[in-house]
């Protein structure tokens, strides 16, 4: 369990470092802040479109390998990124590392799935909830320090150094975790993972989605990415332009967000717990979020508090949903041995 946790929490300092710095990297770097937003959209473009063969790919073969590679290559990217020279070659580099953090969480899912009970996997999925809110708060915080001595460069330079060591981690960690699987007989060996596929119940993956709502809930999802992801990537450069501070205090301010939205996991938890149901449990959260919503078109530019007070409401309202849709709901896939397959779609749905 800390394996998976360390590993999918270190993907956060080689995504956030992008939103972290685009207030330097426009104001001090000079690159146009429009093209700087291409960027950021080329990330969620390929990391949103390759969920869905990351989430088959996880499935049919080893996911232990796919979210090695997966780590590997976003480490690379993120090494190499401070050395391009334009907004062009920037955007190839973090579309590949889009392209290659896909290849983390769907595979990931699975892993977990074939080698827990489904209580086990809920408890563990739901910890996992809590990489996003952890990830964005070190990560933030982190880049609030180097950017402040060292410039925008060294936040990618620290990603490269973070995600190198977490596959590392992953790599021999999960290694003595499969050991002791196939000694105990939780799973057969790594190689045999088509065997795994075919103790499960087959059934046609559309059939499913269809019998079970999937294609209703995935709009929802969609909605919950634009708010999640959209206010995650622009908060820092909105408070440091409306209100006329510095990239590094808006950073500051920013870190308090991840420290509320650990509120909306638990909160999730806790709600789908006596409602037994994700669909409803995520309906009451989109509403707290629409409340909050029109409580900033009121508030506007007149107070730095009060909008960062809202943030932190819609974001949190939305950490919990993204807990129930991309973290709890795939379980009920798990006998049809697709689950890896439902959390792709889920978060491609997303971005």
């Amino acid at each position: 369990m800390l394996i998976t946790w360390l590993t999918y929490f270190s993907t956060y300092f080689g995504r956030l470092n992008f939103s972290a710095s685009l207030s330097e990297m426009s104001s001090g770097g000079g690159f146009p802040k429009a093209e700087l937003g291409a960027v950021a959209a080329s990330f969620f473009l390929s990391y949103g479109f390759s969920q869905i063969f990351s989430g088959i790919l996880g499935d049919r073969f080893s996911p232990r390998l796919l979210v090695l590679a997966g780590m590997a290559c976003s480490a690379i990217a993120n090494g190499v990124f401070p050395f391009c020279i334009n907004t062009g070659s920037m955007t190839v580099v973090w579309f590949l590392n889009g392209l290659a953090q896909a290849f983390i969480w769907a595979p990931m899912s699975r892993y977990i799935a074939d080698r827990t009970s489904g209580a086990q996997y809920i408890r563990i999925v739901l910890l996992l909830s809590t990489t996003g809110p952890a990830g964005m708060f070190c990560a933030y915080g982190v880049c609030a320090i180097l950017l402040r001595s060292y410039g925008w460069q060294s936040c990618f330079w620290m990603a490269f150094i973070v995600l190198l060591a977490a596959a590392l981690i992953w790599l021999c960690g999960t290694m003595a975790i499969d050991r002791y699987a196939a000694r105990n007989g939780i799973i057969e060996k790594e190689t045999d993972g088509e065997k795994v596929q075919d103790k499960k119940r087959k059934g046609s993956f559309w059939g499913l989605t269809k019998a079970s709502g999937f294609l209703w809930i995935a709009v929802s999802v969609c909605l919950h990415g634009l708010l999640k992801d959209g206010l995650n990537t622009w908060i820092p450069t909105y408070l440091a332009e409306v209100f006329a501070i510095t990239p590094s205090f808006s950073l500051t301010l920013t870190m308090i967000l991840p420290i509320s939205n650990l509120s909306g996991v638990y909160l999730a938890n806790r709600l789908n717990l006596r409602f037994r149901n994700e669909v409803k449990t995520a309906a009451i959260f989109f509403l707290c979020a629409f409340i909050a919503i029109i409580g900033m078109m009121f508030v506007g530019s007149s107070t730095l508090a009060g909008v960062v007070l809202l943030f932190a409401v819609v974001t949190s309202a939305m950490t919990a949903v993204n807990t129930i849709f991309i973290s709890v709901l795939p379980v009920h896939f798990r006998q049809f041995g697709v689950i890896s397959t439902v959390s792709g779609m889920l978060n491609a749905t997303t971005y």
